[in-house]
């Protein structure tokens, strides 16, 4: 009988051993995409703002003069 519940002992705890691990793994992978995706929203978000500098930092009358500058009747 000492047997029996050693085994099952034994069993109980390496199916435990097992669903922490699993669990474990599927918390640190979501942790690592939760990461990654903050990542690529920064960076995709730097981006932006290189794309529209100059829209960030002039004007309206300004962004009137740069379109004039660059483009006349004439072309």
């Amino acid at each position: 009988m000492p047997k029996i519940y050693f085994i099952v002992l034994i069993s109980a705890i390496v199916f435990g051993a097992y669903f922490y691990g699993k669990a474990k793994c599927q918390f640190d992978v979501a942790q690592d995409n939760l990461i990654r995706n903050q990542k690529q929203q920064e960076l995709y978000l730097k981006s932006q703002r290189i794309i529209h500098e100059n829209v960030y930092k002039t004007g309206v009358a300004d962004i009137r003069r740069i379109l004039r500058d660059k483009y006349t009747i004439a072309e």
